[in-house]
């Protein structure tokens, strides 16, 4: 009987390890994969920390003043409305007239005629289409430069003066300062805002220039056949010749003219003079 007892309290105990055992592995098995979500959890915080805190590339504005040359070739007698068309077209799309010049034909040259215009980016491309259709585009030059670094450059500079300005504004406020304290502001306050005014301006100008596109436009009138074919230089003698021949004849009128007080003059002098030798050879 009493080894029995024995018997009973061993197997008894080693029941209860068993299920102590089975218990742990089983804490270790469900905590296993919250472990794993903790691991992962903070593996994903940190990327996304990672992904914040990355210097996002934006890239700068660009500045770019835009010119376009062109010359158009026009027949002489059409010229002045190809002009007129060209200055109405650009008035309608908002442009800015910088110098419009016309030279009328003479005798000695043909018509000519020159525009220079800011035009608004998008109204480009309709503008030089309504010039291509008043005339021939013989030659269109494109050309860019960067303005970026002054433009920066500019309103860096404003704002540090418009800052100053400020700040001497507020110290001429100040009730208890001295009478040359405040001279001195007032000087220093002048000065800077002349320097913010001259700088403003220089932004104005790049502004113009980035903003609108400049284009610059040649009328020239086109040759007639005979000036551009074999008998071209005989048929400009012949032009010319006429004009040669009034040249020397308005010479002549020239010097004839300028002799004329000479022989006022001269001739009684001449009369004179052989009488008076008469005279004394008679003697």
């Amino acid at each position: 009987m009493k080894y029995g007892l024995i018997a009973l309290l061993t197997l008894l105990l080693i029941a209860c390890n068993k299920q102590d055992a089975t218990s742990n592995s089983f804490e270790m098995a469900r905590s296993a994969p919250t472990a794993k979500m903790a691991a992962d959890s903070a593996g994903g915080a940190e990327l996304g920390l990672t992904e914040i805190s990355e210097p996002i590339n934006v890239a700068a504005k660009k500045y770019i003043a835009l010119r376009h040359h062109l010359q158009i070739e026009t027949a002489p007698e059409k010229m002045q409305a190809s002009f007129d068309a060209a200055i109405k077209h650009c008035e309608a799309l908002g442009c800015q007239m910088l110098s419009a010049n016309y030279n009328r034909e003479t005798p000695y040259s043909p018509p000519s005629a020159s525009l220079s215009l800011r035009v608004p980016p998008r109204n480009v491309s309709i503008f030089l289409t309504g010039l291509a259709e008043n005339g021939e585009v013989m030659q269109h030059g494109r050309d860019s430069e960067d303005k970026t670094i002054q433009v920066m450059d500019a309103d860096a500079r404003i704002k540090n003066l418009t800052d100053l300005r400020d700040r001497l504004r507020l110290m001429l406020g100040d009730k208890t300062a001295k009478f040359k304290d405040i001279i001195d502001v007032e000087r220093e306050l002048a000065n800077t805002q002349s320097e913010l005014d001259s700088i403003a301006s220089i932004r104005k100008v790049l502004a113009l220039e980035t903003d609108l596109v400049a284009v610059n436009i040649n009328f020239t009138a086109s040759q007639g056949i005979t000036e551009q074919g074999f008998f071209a230089p005989v048929a400009r003698a012949l032009k010319n010749a006429g004009q040669v021949m009034m040249e020397s004849f308005g010479a002549v009128i020239t010097f004839v003219v300028g002799l004329i007080p000479w022989l006022l003059i001269g001739i009684p002098v001449i009369w004179l003079a052989r009488k008076y030798w008469v005279k004394l050879k008679i003697k």
